[in-house]
């Protein structure tokens, strides 16, 4: 008699320890394709979320800037050499190394403008990679399709 026909013979005489024996094998195998299924499962949701707010890169022009410190205390910095960015430039962003990482391109164009005589930033953007770009904006009312279209924000609404 060999060892196999002595296990067979053993689990014939023995059936509710065989079937505890393959109930609890069921059991192992079908909670480890379950934790696997729900981690690779979370995992491509992480990785979808992280790729919607992904790492964002600012371009700004080329400054030369002078921080002073006097006795201690920080003064305003001074910026010299500033160099203007254009609208050709957005269209090099394109001819980088990893420029296939790149998924939206949304420019900006940042002013300081008095309205009712308080200092209030004023930001043109591309409304629609804006949106893309930002899909947590609630836009109440209609979403501005021309350039003499305007945003609001909630602040000077009121």
């Amino acid at each position: 008699m060999r060892l196999q026909d002595i296990s067979i013979c053993n689990l014939r005489r023995r059936k509710a320890k065989m079937i505890f024996l393959v109930l609890g094998l069921v059991i192992a195998v079908s909670t480890v394709v379950t934790l696997v299924t729900v981690s690779r499962a979370m995992n491509a949701d992480i990785a979808t979320k992280l790729d919607e707010f992904g790492a964002n890169i600012l371009v700004v022009p080329k400054s030369d800037d002078l921080s002073l410190t006097y006795g201690g205390m920080s003064v305003s910095g001074v910026s010299f050499d500033t160099r203007d960015l254009h609208e050709g430039d957005v269209g090099r962003i394109r001819t980088i190394k990893n420029r296939e990482n790149i998924s939206i391109i949304a420019p900006k164009l940042l002013n300081a403008a008095k309205v009712q005589k308080r200092d209030v930033l004023v930001v043109g953007v591309d409304f629609e990679a804006e949106v893309r770009l930002k899909k947590w904006w609630s836009i109440v009312g209609t979403r501005p399709e021309t350039s003499k279209d305007a945003l609001i924000g909630a602040e000077a609404k009121n």
